[in-house]
């Protein structure tokens, strides 16, 4: 899952709801979503501020946490995995300095195996 569809998931609001809620066209939130462009990790780092000052997060995201969150995406796509919700649990607790993205990478991949044999 990406950045800016992680952010919009904890509000429950529509794309365009959130849209609006951040005053830019909804067609950035979808293309921004779909990959088809990705927003600077300024923007993203912006937004995380904005919703935790208005309650929707406890923690703005970093650049650090941002970055960690594309490179884990980039690993993903190359290597054709896709988030399940329990991963998305476990990626929290990576950009959180909980597990390493190592250990992450390595649960996805035990994950996918196991969905694989089933």
């Amino acid at each position: 899952m990406n950045a800016i569809k992680e952010l919009r998931s904890t509000t429950k609001m529509s794309q365009n709801k959130f849209a609006t809620y951040l005053g830019i066209p909804v067609a950035n939130i979808q293309h921004w979503e779909q990959g088809v462009t990705a927003p600077p990790n300024y923007l993203i780092s912006l937004i995380s501020r904005i919703m935790k000052y208005d309650g929707y997060i406890k923690n703005a995201l970093s650049p650090q946490q941002i970055d960690t969150i594309r490179q884990t995406e980039a690993t993903l796509a190359i290597e054709k995995l896709t988030l399940e919700e329990k991963d998305v649990f476990e990626l929290e607790k990576m950009v959180k300095g909980e597990i390493t993205r190592e250990e992450y990478q390595e649960r996805l991949k035990e994950n996918y195996l196991i969905n694989a044999r089933s």
